[in-house]
């Protein structure tokens, strides 16, 4: 006769056995766990970065197109203060 698993195979396994493989699952879901929330907490971190990044983009060019502004029209003032700086001289026709 063949010793195969059957509905009257059975089984024995020590109690200390069992607590130690129960422990083992707990401690291995415990990790699983742990390591989802600090993996979804960098998600959430690297959101918040990437938002903040796109404002203090968005307010750099925005400086930026102020600053150009201001250029230009100080350009445009130095152009007329040197016209009538040269005109004074009489480098220049009026």
């Amino acid at each position: 006769m063949a010793n195969g698993i059957n509905a009257n195979s059975q089984i024995h396994i020590s109690v200390a056995l069992l607590i130690k493989a129960g422990i083992l699952i707990a401690i291995v879901t415990g990790s699983w766990y742990q390591a989802q929330m600090k993996f979804a907490s960098m998600d959430r971190t690297l959101s918040d970065m990437h938002e903040e990044l796109v404002v203090l983009t968005s307010k750099v060019h925005e400086m930026e197109r102020e600053h150009i502004k201001e250029l230009e029209t100080q350009k445009v003032a130095l152009e007329e203060e040197n016209k009538s700086l040269m005109q004074r001289l009489g480098l220049k026709k009026p």
